[in-house]
């Protein structure tokens, strides 16, 4: 194969540093902590050349989710300056590499790029090795840099084994050339180089000799700890760089290979074939990038995943992958801005990051990506906004994932017009105001290299209730940032805010979601008040201290709270200035504030209600605030045990799990057929006030793919009506309406790795309806197979009580979108029946509340 003319931008500028290669004349070497990613799927971004598209194999059909769809590396190239216009300074593409077409077992293509038959080339659907060199040299002459996404530890899918010792090529699987073509279980000498694990697919993924030597999702699983295994891949990668002139690699599925075998894959001294980082090194996070993929999302104030993902870039004996894609603050940045769960959160998460990780400037951040749920399909706008800015304004390198840009919903729809999910256009509108969003976003952190390169501080957030959320950026060259978020969907007051500068501050505007950021200066010991409005994000440059202005006012008093959990409603007292008014404000909530009148002898008292607040662990802040002289109270905390009552239970027959004709079967997979998760088996509601809570229990309940939020295999999709709404029957995305009389007015999809609350607001057959917030709270119990759902009373409309409301629970599974259903079913699709007009529910059980 012939060498590639040219080095790759950032290996030649690391070269140039190093002495390790040519320079191509660049200013400034590229740092990562700088740069700004665009992540693009070939097969849905661009179709550039129609005669590659169907390669005869049925792989093809752009009206089919499992196909190709046609997108290839030349309509990569046509639209890269659309990219960079967006602000994007490198482009990260999904493997182009040779693929299997089609699976007969899984029923589904390889149009992704992760099932490898060959790689050495690039996949016909994608073009050729010439196609591939224009994308990396139409970079290049940008100034921009490639992302090769690589795979090391498995091939698609050409042999399955029922035992270790007991292996099948299947009859339709030639025996491709795939890594040294050592692939025939049937063939003794195969067997015995041990190229492969000749194991069956993974059953427990907490045991890590499986996860590491077993088939997952069925695909042929290379034998990492083989020396000869791993020279090859060294080379073959190797070869990418050399021929293409690729300048970062993202490495699929890291955590089915061992941590050590990044030592070698990236440092080995072998001189047949070096390791990637002897050829290309990273100094200083400049140079050749190596970052990986590790899928591992903690619940809030957990960080056993993040701990697993920093295993893989350091060990006793030193250095391993340069960087890992933080999963574990994706999760807080969807939970904080998509469900609006407090955002103490997400600020306990990037305090997390920094202790944890031992280089959170190179761990690559993302709000969407090909293996999760598109935010849209359960947040707002408004909070794909904000978590777009917290991504700009936090270590890390921003992952921009195509179609975000333009409003997307589907997690893998095209961007062409003739692609799949495409609706029959071209979305590549430079004038969306979410592209416009992005660009003014992407040139706050070019232009503010604190925010790129220094270390944050969190000042401020809220434990009780979605509101405050504010943090310093402090860099090595004294440059200063305030960055301050409201995620609430109300205005909420940020009282008494330590900021940590120097009295008389002045913070100057740099950034608003909406509108222009106010200029601020820093009261008396560093403190500063706001009023932040609904869904703000605000970010300043910090400048000189100036002389401040005298402040006027008396300050409220709020007499002490009682000792001991509130039961009931929250009653403030206190004292102020006579016949004046005061507020009293909880968790910085402005909707929910209560005034009260200053009698003569300055004594006053205000009584709230408590029904939103449903978490006992939680503590409270409340303060008392004169609003015309901005004097606010010293802030009093207290929590609240909530008295729930019954209202309402049915127990739902066994077996009952065949979808409404009957007809319906799981997927061929055994974590579905073995424990039949989606069968219900009682609802029972309880409420108080107008917060309810949800106790569903189902035939089996596990977490075999070790899902954030504690199980798998099973979604539930929860309907709930209330009384004097005018609601809707339509099921979204469900292919059904709720029997006859009833209706919903909020909807909640709850899955492993989803939890989203919608109203009936633009709802429809194929719309979920409006994020709403706050979103739910969830409690699994996997030993008695239940699922805790809780509601405060904010969550649903402030009901003063819900007797006489519905609800309905319903049962599928949900992987970005509902589960496929197709006539003969699949590993991972559903059967007996047609997805496109049939129900997509295997269980219902309605509930009457009184």
């Amino acid at each position: 194969m012939l060498k590639h003319r040219a080095c790759g931008l950032a290996m030649c500028i690391a070269g140039a540093i190093l002495g390790t290669g040519a320079s191509v004349g660049a200013k400034e070497a590229p740092d990562w902590r700088d740069q700004i990613i665009y992540f693009a799927m070939i097969d849905r971004f661009d179709n550039g050349d129609r005669s590659n598209d169907d390669q005869g194999a049925g792989e093809f059909d752009p009206a089919d989710p499992r196909r190709f769809s046609g997108g290839d590396l030349a309509g990569v190239e046509r639209r890269l300056d659309y990219i960079r216009g967006l602000g994007a300074t490198a482009l990260w593409i999904t493997p182009p590499v040779a693929n299997q077409w089609w699976s007969e077992r899984a029923n589904y293509s390889g149009y992704h790029g992760y099932w490898a038959r060959d790689f050495t080339r690039v996949d016909p659907h994608f073009g050729d090795m010439e196609s591939y060199r224009k994308v990396a040299e139409g970079l290049h002459s940008r100034g921009m840099l490639l992302v090769q996404d690589v795979v090391v530890n498995h091939t698609g899918d050409f042999f399955s084994c029922e035992r270790e010792d007991d292996c099948q090529r299947h009859d339709n699987s030639p025996l491709f050339p795939l890594l040294l073509q050592a692939n025939d279980p049937q063939n003794p000498a195969d067997r015995a180089r041990g190229v492969y694990h000749w194991t069956p697919d993974i059953k427990d993924f907490s045991d890590r000799r499986q996860e590491l030597t077993y088939q997952l999702s069925s695909l042929d699983d290379l034998n990492t700890e083989s020396p000869e295994v791993r020279r090859a891949l060294r080379k073959v990668y190797a070869d990418w760089i050399d021929n293409v002139g690729v300048d970062a690699f993202r490495v699929d599925t890291a955590f089915y290979a061992p941590e050590t075998y990044f030592r070698d894959f990236l440092y080995s001294d072998d001189p047949a074939a070096p390791g990637i980082s002897r050829l290309h090194p990273l100094v200083g996070g400049v140079g050749f990038h190596v970052f990986g993929e590790g899928f591992g999302m903690d619940r809030a104030f957990e960080e056993t995943q993040a701990r697993r993902i920093d295993a893989y870039t350091r060990d006793e004996s030193g250095p391993l992958l340069p960087g890992m894609i933080n999963f574990p603050l994706y999760g807080s940045l969807l939970d904080v801005f998509a469900r609006g769960r407090p955002t103490a959160e997400l600020g306990w998460r990037i305090e997390s990051t920094m202790r944890v990780n031992s280089n959170p400037w190179l761990m690559p951040n993302f709000v969407d990506n090909h293996d999760v749920s598109r935010f849209l399909a359960g947040g707002s706008e408004q909070g794909l906004r904000q978590a777009l800015l917290a991504m700009m304004t936090l270590p890390g390198i921003p992952v921009i994932y195509y179609g975000t840009e333009q409003g997307f919903r589907g997690q893998r729809d095209s961007m062409f017009a003739g692609g799949y999910g495409s609706g029959g256009q071209d979305h590549f509108n430079p004038a969306h105001p979410l592209y416009q969003y992005l660009k003014r976003a992407s040139a706050l952190r070019r232009d503010n290299r604190v925010l790129s390169r220094g270390t944050p501080t969190v000042l401020r957030a809220e434990g009780g209730a979605p509101g405050a959320l504010a943090w310093r950026m402090d860099d090595d060259e004294g440059q200063r940032a305030l960055v301050v978020f409201n995620n609430a969907s109300h205005a909420v007051l940020l009282d008494g805010l330590e900021t940590g500068l120097p009295a008389g501050s002045v913070l100057q505007p740099l950034f608003a979601i909406d509108g222009d950021a106010p200029s601020v200066q820093v009261g008396q010991a560093g403190r500063m008040d706001l009023v932040l409005p609904a869904y703000s994000g605000m970010v300043w440059r910090v400048g000189t201290a100036k002389a401040m202005a005298a402040v006027e006012g008396t300050v409220p008093v709020m007499d002490m709270l009682p000792r001991g959990a509130l039961h009931g409603e929250l009653e403030v007292k206190g004292r102020a200035v006579p016949l004046s008014t005061v507020e009293v404000v909880v968790d910085g909530d402005l909707s929910r504030s209560q005034k009260a009148l200053v009698d003569n002898d300055g004594r006053w008292i205000a009584r709230l209600r408590s029904d939103a607040w449903v978490d006992p662990a939680t503590a409270h802040r409340v303060v008392a605030w004169a609003r015309p002289a901005m004097a606010i109270s010293n802030p009093q905390q207290f929590t609240v045990q909530r008295d729930w009552r019954s209202a309402g239970r049915i127990e739902d027959p066994a077996g009952d799990d065949h979808g409404p004709s009957g007809s319906y079967r799981y997927p061929n997979d055994p974590g579905w057929t073995q424990a039949r998760p989606a069968d219900l088996r009682k609802v029972e509601a309880f409420a108080s006030g107008g917060s309810l809570k949800l106790q569903v229990e189902l035939a089996s309940l596990g977490s075999m793919w070790n899902a954030p939020n504690g199980f798998d295999h099973v979604a539930l999709t929860v309907y709930i009506g209330l009384p004097g709404r005018a609601g809707l029957r339509q099921m979204p995305l469900q292919n059904a309406q709720l029997p006859d009389g009833l209706h919903w007015n909020y909807r909640l999809r709850i899955g492993g790795w989803s939890n989203a609350l919608t109203t009936t607001l633009q709802a429809g057959a194929d719309n979920e309806g409006e994020a709403a917030t706050p979103g739910a709270q969830l409690a699994v119990d996997t030993t008695n197979k239940r699922i805790t759902i809780t509601l405060p009373a904010s969550a649903l409309g402030d009901p003063v009580d819900l007797t006489a409301a519905t609800v309905v629970v319903t049962t599928w599974d949900y992987d970005g979108a509902y589960r496929g259903l197709v006539p003969e079913g699949g590993a991972m699709q559903f059967g007996g029946g047609d997805g496109r007009e049939d129900p997509l529910w295997l269980d219902m059980a309605t509930l009457h509340l009184h």
